[in-house]
């Protein structure tokens, strides 16, 4: 679609161009640089040939002379009365027309410091109106401009500006239906969808609509009796100063998604700041140094735009990504479509500057640019956001997903959490029974010693599941009583099995405030750890330290045949090392103790040593 689209043009513009020819047999051409010459000393001059329609001369300060010879001999229809000077582009400063036919005294001047309405023939273009004559005659245009000196300028009959006016107008036309299908798709995009880069284009598309009025003479139209002409050509400047800043602002936008080298985009991105020194030149009267500023940055804006894209790392980074993650184009596209661009707008460039001379299709090459540009950036985009749009979706299927899973494994905790619950409130009242009936029977004292510890052990299972019962439903309230750390401590060795194994050392401020039976549960399962996890008989150190501010308690033990515990794992719920599954436990307790101990303000710590485990707690001293 893009491709027939802009084959329709190119066809359409050969139209134009192949149409019939105009009237002028020669052109010449003087140069006034003191811009105060005179038609009779331009007529003295030296005069320079002229070999093309275009007449460009860049940024020259000078005014300059323009001399056609007009054969009224090539008409061939007698009844044509009257000739058209059509004068391209319709943004020209001031023109002067001096036909030896037109009366003396009158001073005839057109361009865009003058009201529409006062042009002697109204189209998009300039124009002036003259007799056909009976005898070739010279007539000769005083052109200054404050920008860049570029002017076409065709003698033609009625008829022939007529048709060559309605085949410009299609051409127009087609161009900006073409820049509004692009707006509006951003306009209606963006309604519905958040994006920067869609933010971004549908800034760009506005400037380029806005600046497409302006040059191809739609401004001068709208705002002839309300606006006043003088402002006109400052305000076309304006425009196209804003027009190639946002190219240059976008661009650089674009280009940073497919990662180019870092330096080249930020000199890349510093051109922007070309606009407030043009707007301010523009201020000081100094409306040819912004031109001829602007030129310079549109030079190096296209070498660093070519540069960024050639230097992208999007690419190769993406290599081993999975599709949704690569660049939405290939490199070669990319720079394909940048260099063409840029070529197109070098050729434009060339006859602004002064540097060549060409033909009529060159003004529709300032067409060709922005509408090329926008229609590939509309796609890409396009294209660029069905993909954002199938990865949120995507992401969206994963979440719910992943929302299911979570349920279905909440649902499934829950389940186990009653389950355990019921368990452990049921088995308490067996196990009772079976305290008390072996109690009281005559077994023998091993084994009697055997069964209390088995029964020992599963009641401390159904002890830590009742207690995390309740510290997980949030249920435990902190009761603060004074404590002598000491004495817990060597009450829980009197009571715990083994408890003389434990060799305790005390120094300093041994006192605290805290909750007293969630601190004997943190101690006596850390202790109980402790005891069974090292090899029978050895000893288990205790060290106790204090001061105003906490209590430090370090429980060290001899690794036994259970080995080391994992350290990223010590303290998870039901962790327990592959080898300790020889003892009886739940993998509880360490939780139990990390859990209890963050409750009341302080922290555990695990430490494997050369020969043994170290586990170091802080309780503040006061809650």
């Amino acid at each position: 679609m893009i491709y027939r689209y802009l084959l329709t043009l190119i066809i359409l513009l050969c139209a134009i161009n192949a149409q019939a020819s105009d009237l002028v047999l020669e052109r010449g051409w003087v140069e006034d640089p003191s811009g105060t010459m005179t038609l009779a000393e331009a007529k003295q001059a030296k005069e320079s040939p002229l070999a093309t329609k275009l007449f460009s001369k860049g940024y020259s300060q000078s005014a300059f002379w323009l001399r056609l010879r007009i054969e009224p001999s090539l008409i061939g229809d007698p009844s044509v009365q009257q000739l058209i000077v059509r004068i391209r582009p319709p943004y020209q400063d001031q023109i002067w027309i001096y036909d030896p036919l037109a009366t003396k005294d009158t001073v005839r001047v057109t361009g865009d410091y003058y009201d529409w309405a006062d042009d002697e023939y109204r189209s998009l273009n300039l124009n002036f109106v003259i007799p056909v004559g009976t005898e070739p005659r010279d007539i000769w245009f005083r052109i200054k401009a404050s920008v860049s000196t570029l002017t076409f300028i065709e003698v033609m009959t009625p008829e022939q500006v007529r048709a060559a006016d309605r085949k410009q107008e299609i051409i127009t036309m087609l161009f900006l239906s073409a820049l509004f299908v692009c707006f509006g798709w951003a306009v209606l995009t963006r309604i519905n969808r958040t994006d920067k880069l869609l933010s971004f284009y549908l800034i760009r598309e506005t400037v380029v609509i806005v600046y497409a009025l302006a040059i191809l003479g739609y401004l001068r139209i709208f705002s002839s009796g309300w606006l006043p002409p003088a402002w006109i050509d400052q305000l076309t400047n304006l425009i196209a100063f804003t027009f190639i800043t946002t190219l240059i602002w976008f661009d650089w936008q674009l280009i940073r998604e497919f990662k180019p080298n870092r330096w080249i985009a930020r000199m890349h991105g510093s051109l922007v700041l070309f606009f407030p020194i043009a707007v301010v030149l523009m201020l000081m009267g100094k409306t040819n140094e912004a031109a001829r500023l602007s030129s310079l940055v549109v030079a190096a804006y296209m070498l660093l735009a070519i540069s960024s894209v050639v230097s992208t790392q999007a690419w190769k980074q993406a290599r081993h990504a999975p599709q949704e993650e690569q660049p939405i184009c290939s490199k070669a596209f990319l720079v394909l479509i940048y260099g063409l661009a840029i070529s197109i707008a070098f050729l434009h460039r060339l006859p602004i500057m002064g540097a060549s001379s060409g033909n009529d299709l060159f003004f529709y090459f300032n067409l060709v640019y922005p509408l090329l540009t926008s229609i590939t950036l509309m796609f890409l985009i396009q294209k660029r956001l069905y993909r954002l749009s199938q990865n949120q979706q995507e992401k969206s299927r994963r979440l719910a997903l992943v929302e299911i899973e979570v349920a279905q494994e909440r649902a499934q905790r829950e389940e186990q959490a009653n389950f355990l619950k019921m368990l452990a409130h049921e088995m308490k009242t067996p196990l009772s029974v079976v305290r008390m009936a072996v109690g009281g029977t005559s077994l023998p004292t091993k084994t009697h010693e055997v069964v209390e510890r088995a029964v020992t052990d599963m009641d401390s299972i159904i002890e830590r599941l009742l207690q995390v019962e309740r510290l997980e439903d949030e249920r435990i309230d902190i009761q603060l009583q004074d404590i002598d750390l000491l004495e817990m401590v060597n009450s829980l060795c009197l009571s715990i099995p083994e408890g003389e194994r434990i060799h305790r050392h005390a120094q300093g401020e041994l006192s605290l405030q805290s909750d007293p039976q969630l601190v004997r549960v943190i101690l006596s399962n850390l202790l109980e750890n402790a005891l069974k996890y090292s090899p029978p008989a050895s000893p288990v150190m205790m060290t106790l330290t204090g001061d105003l501010t906490k209590v430090r308690i370090e429980v060290e033990n001899t690794v036994g045949s259970a080995g080391f515990p994992d350290p990223q794992q010590v303290f998870s719920k039901y962790y327990r090392s592959a080898l300790a599954h020889q003892r009886t436990g739940s993998g509880l307790g360490l939780y139990l103790v990390q859990s209890l101990v963050k409750l009341l303000g302080g922290s555990v710590s695990y430490e494997a040593k050369a020969q043994g485990a170290r586990f170091m707690l802080d309780i503040p001293a006061q809650k």
